[in-house]
C-alpha cells in the first residue's frame, strides 16, 4: 500500500519503484494529472513511448468489457520489453475490472489510471490504497511554494531573472491547472528572451488574464450573469477564431482565483486586503471586474461549480471536436446562475 500526497508526488515519480505495477493518479488538477501519468508511463517504458508498447483505454470501454483490460495486461510485447496501459477513468469506477489483476499482477506491464478528484473512501481510490504493488498519487492545484519553484526553474532554464513585483503578479494569476501554467510560463519566457529580467509590464503584455482581450470580456460578462451581453460576446469570440478549449481553461483559472479571493474575504478581509494577501496585482480595469465578480459569487457557490467545469475541460482534452459546444454550454450554465 502506497499513498502519495500531492507534495511528495514529483519526488516519488522521479524515483519510481521498479516493482510497482499499478498507479492511480487522481485529483482536481487535470493538467497536472495528465503530466504525471505521462511521466510515469515514460519512466516505466524507459523513455520509449512506442505505440506498440503503450495501450490507451477509455474508462467506459473498460467498464463495458473488463476482459479486454486483462487481455492487454497479460499480452506480450511483439518485440519484447516493458509495456504500459494508460486508462482515462473519467467518472467510471474501474475497481471491479482491476480486481483480477490486483490478485494476479501482470509481469512486464504497468497499469496507470488517471481519474478526477476522488474522495477518501471512494471505491477506486480505496482499491489502490489497499494493494501492496499499487500507488495512489494525489494531484491538486499548485500552492504558492510549488508554483514559485516551477517559475524559478523555468526562468533559470531561460536565463532570466524576475522582478519581485512581477513574480507576485504572476503567482496570483497561475496555478489552477499545471498544463495551463506551463503553457503561460513558456509564452512568457519566449516573450522576455534577451531582456535579462521579467518585469510586470511583461506579465500584463503576454500572460492570460493580465491583458484585456475579447476572452476577458466574455468571461467577465459570464461571471456577472449578463445574459444578453454574454450572447453577443460569445458570437464575437468564436467568430474571431477563439477556441472552446482556451475558454474552458480560462474559466477554470478565473473561478479558482475567485475561490481563493472569497476564502480570504470570508475571514473578514475587504476585497483590497484579500488581493494583497494573495499578492494579486492587476491592471485597474481587470481589478474592477474581479471585484464585481467577488461580490456576486461566494466561496461555496464556486466550489459547487468547479468540479463540473474541470471535468468538462478534461473531456475537451480527450475529444477536442466537442470543445466549442461544451464551452458554450458552460458559459450559459455559469451566466444563468447567481452566485
Amino acid at each position: 500500500m502506497t499513498v502519495i500526497n500531492h507534495s511528495a508526488a514529483d519526488g516519488f515519480i522521479e524515483r519510481l519503484p521498479k516493482d510497482m505495477r499499478f498507479f492511480l493518479v487522481h485529483g482536481s488538477d487535470e493538467g497536472l494529472a495528465h503530466e504525471r501519468v505521462k511521466t510515469i508511463v515514460r519512466r516505466a517504458l524507459g523513455g520509449d513511448l512506442d505505440p506498440l508498447r503503450l495501450v490507451r483505454l477509455e474508462g467506459d470501454a473498460v467498464a463495458r468489457d473488463p476482459g479486454r483490460l486483462a487481455d492487454e495486461a497479460y499480452a506480450v510485447a511483439m518485440f519484447g520489453g516493458a509495456r504500459a496501459i494508460w486508462i482515462d477513468a473519467q467518472t467510471r469506477d474501474l475497481a471491479p475490472a482491476l480486481e483480477p489483476l490486483f490478485a494476479n499482477p501482470p509481469r512486464g506491464c504497468v497499469i496507470v489510471v488517471k481519474a478526477g478528484q476522488l474522495r477518501r473512501g471512494a471505491a477506486l481510490r480505496s482499491a489502490f490504497e489497499a494493494r501492496p504493488l499499487a500507488a495512489a498519487i494525489e494531484c491538486y492545484p499548485d500552492e504558492a511554494r510549488s508554483l514559485g519553484l516551477l517559475l524559478e526553474a523555468e526562468a533559470k532554464a531561460a536565463g532570466l531573472a524576475i522582478a519581485p513585483d512581477a513574480r507576485g503578479a504572476l503567482l496570483a494569476l497561475l496555478g489552477a491547472d499545471r498544463q495551463t501554467t506551463r503553457t503561460e510560463l513558456q509564452k512568457l519566457m519566449l516573450y522576455a528572451r534577451g531582456r535579462g529580467r521579467i518585469e510586470v509590464e511583461d506579465i500584463e503584455a503576454i500572460v492570460s488574464d493580465a491583458a484585456p482581450s475579447v476572452l476577458d470580456e466574455l468571461i467577465n460578462l459570464t461571471l456577472l450573469g449578463d445574459l444578453t451581453a454574454v450572447a453577443a460576446a460569445a458570437v464575437r469570440y468564436f467568430s474571431e477564431g477563439g477556441g472552446g478549449d482556451a475558454l474552458l481553461v480560462r474559466l477554470v483559472s478565473r473561478l479558482t482565483l475567485l475561490h481563493r479571493l472569497r476564502v480570504e474575504m470570508d475571514q473578514g478581509k475587504p476585497f483590497d486586503a484579500a488581493c494583497q494577501a494573495l499578492s494579486l496585482r492587476l491592471p485597474p480595469s481587470a481589478r474592477r471586474a474581479l471585484a464585481h465578480q467577488a461580490d456576486r459569487w461566494t466561496s461555496e457557490s464556486v466550489v459547487r461549480r468547479l468540479p463540473a467545469l474541470r471535468a468538462t475541460s478534461a473531456q475537451v482534452r480527450a475529444d477536442p471536436d466537442l470543445a466549442d459546444a461544451l464551452a458554450t454550454r458552460a458559459l450559459w450554465s455559469l451566466a444563468r446562475r447567481r452566485g
